[in-house]
């Protein structure tokens, strides 16, 4: 059963999560650095003011709106059958994940972040987002291969790989190792994400029980 908010207590509710996704798409196609909070609020359509209520600095918006982005992965999960595996689930998120973020461009910050040695230096964003999907992702992958992520670091080592794959495809449609920029081909970067999983995949996958 739904709770039945006051109505001050919904536009608060409704405020917040519009500030939390719109942070989540500018931080993941703007970079962290290069989005500000007159960003969010504008993007969110909401005064700076409003944003102010809800987070007092960037920091703990970037850790918000990772939250949720770790959320997503979560609800992917729970809504996949038996049959799928981790790497099944990882596939559906990134396509999805990529259809809600490429049709905003990826900005010229984002493209410097990616092709510079230390992309994730200095982005509280995305390294508290790989944080969390290494969390998840390791939960399943040790249910796939029924090895105990206490004893055996195999789970942990293939879900490394798996978010850093992520960022090594983004990497390459930069231009890095390729020479060839098309970030502005969203065909292209959801092809290089889901080859980097297939490769992963191929060496791991008989492991899974």
């Amino acid at each position: 059963m739904a709770i039945a908010y006051p109505k001050r207590t919904e536009t608060k509710n409704k405020n917040r999560e519009q500030l939390v996704d719109a942070a989540e798409r500018l931080f993941a196609t703007k970079g962290y650095q290069h989005t500000t909070l007159s960003d969010v609020a504008e993007k969110a359509g909401l005064h700076d003011q409003t944003l102010y209520k809800h987070f007092k600095n960037k920091e703990e918006l970037a850790i918000a709106s990772a939250s949720n982005a770790i959320a997503h992965l979560k609800e992917h999960f729970d809504a996949a059958s038996d049959g799928q595996s981790t790497f099944d689930v990882w596939r559906t998120f990134i396509t999805d994940s990529l259809a809600g973020l490429l049709p905003m461009g990826i900005g010229e910050h984002k493209r410097e972040q990616l092709r510079a040695a230390s992309s994730l230096m200095n982005d509280n964003f995305l390294l508290v987002v790989y944080a969390g999907y290494e969390d998840v992702l390791t939960e399943h992958l040790a249910a796939d291969f029924q090895i105990d992520p206490k004893t055996n670091h195999l789970p942990r080592l293939v879900a490394s790989l798996l978010w850093a794959g992520n960022e090594i495809a983004l990497k390459r449609c930069a231009g890095l190792d390729t020479g060839e920029d098309v970030l502005d081909d969203a065909a292209a970067i959801v092809k290089e994400s889901l080859s980097v999983v297939d490769d992963i995949e191929n060496t791991y996958a008989s492991y899974i029980r």
